[in-house]
């Protein structure tokens, strides 16, 4: 397996990623590296061949350029991009790890300014994690990147453990009582951060998420067969869904959450009736079917203020619970 891991791959990365680069210009800045012996060490000790499979191409990938400082916002401060915003005081405050969609971090410019402000009332580090940017990605829900689309569940799910490990770093930030939320495609990623083989494949340090949510993530891929909720799951998991999404559907959602609710696994969630993608951002506000990758029968987007207000209940009720903190 190691061999998989090795100079011919890195090859291969290179030449599959320089004729893709060739092509788009957009994603000039995607570096490709070959995986440390330590991580290509974490790769091997797993059994599941997509899952080893995964975890090389994930640190075939330059690592993220993290923050490195806290900002308290103010009334001017820009909150729809990579940054650790955090409640004025010094803490130590529970912090929340913000993971966008398939689109840019700011695609919609009011939504990560919306989920930070809700963060930090309730007394959270908001930490929103931009996967994109350094990697001159705009976006991937309808032009797509090659072979990156093969691979960026698990690229993304090793920047959230970066940004888990560099949390820790923060006196301000309460190491034990941090947790993650993503939205449709970081919805995918939030599922792998309550997975155990994350945790061994992509933990800095023996500090884990103490709870992931996912906010109309799919859960199965059917054109690829692709599972997103695994059977592994360990960490609390909320999902969070609308029952005319398409796209993070609860007809394949809610039999898998069941499933794993049966086995004793820490999974709850909630769906919303009459709501379809996207519910919480108002660039939605006018409804709109959207066809994209991975969803060619077309997806609802619809904003639904009501769905928006309660879904911030659920989240801040789930981590109080989970954390142990008086809810607000």
């Amino acid at each position: 397996m190691r061999q998989m891991f090795g100079f011919g791959r890195v090859l291969l990365l290179i030449l599959i990623g320089s004729v893709w680069l060739a092509g788009d210009a957009a994603a000039a800045d995607l570096k490709w590296g070959k995986p440390t012996p330590e991580q290509d060490a974490r790769c091997d000790t797993h059994q599941d061949t997509k899952d080893k499979n995964d975890c090389g191409w994930a640190y075939s990938l330059s690592a993220l350029a993290l923050p490195t400082e806290g900002e308290v916002p103010g009334f001017f401060t820009n909150t729809a991009r990579m940054g650790i915003f955090k409640p004025d005081g010094a803490g130590p405050f529970p912090a929340l790890i913000i993971m966008h969609t398939c689109g840019a971090v700011d695609h919609d410019p009011a939504h990560m300014p919306f989920w930070v402000e809700q963060a930090i009332k309730a007394g959270f580090v908001a930490f929103v994690l931009d996967s994109w940017s350094q990697r001159g990605i705009s976006e991937i829900c309808q032009s797509g990147r090659g072979v990156f689309l093969q691979f960026h569940i698990a690229v993304r799910t090793r920047d959230a453990y970066d940004a888990l490990g560099h949390l820790i770093k923060f006196p301000f930030v309460d190491r034990d009582r941090i947790a993650a939320i993503g939205f449709s495609n970081g919805g995918r990623v939030s599922y792998q951060i309550a997975r155990w083989a994350a945790q061994e494949m992509y933990a800095q340090t023996a500090t884990r998420f103490a709870a992931a949510i996912a906010v109309y993530g799919k859960c199965f891929q059917k054109s690829r067969g692709i599972e997103y909720l695994a059977a592994d799951v360990e960490r609390p998991l909320l999902a969070l869904l609308g029952d005319q999404d398409r796209d993070g559907d609860p007809a394949d959602c809610l039999p898998r959450l069941e499933k794993l609710r049966a086995a004793g696994k820490p999974v709850e969630w909630h769906v919303f009736p009459g709501v379809g993608h996207a519910w919480d951002q108002p660039i939605n506000r006018t409804p709109r079917t959207v066809t994209y990758l991975g969803s060619p029968e077309g997806v609802l987007f619809a904003y639904d203020g009501a769905a928006q207000s309660k879904s911030v209940e659920l989240v801040f009720g789930f981590l109080s619970q989970q954390f142990g903190l008086p809810e607000k």
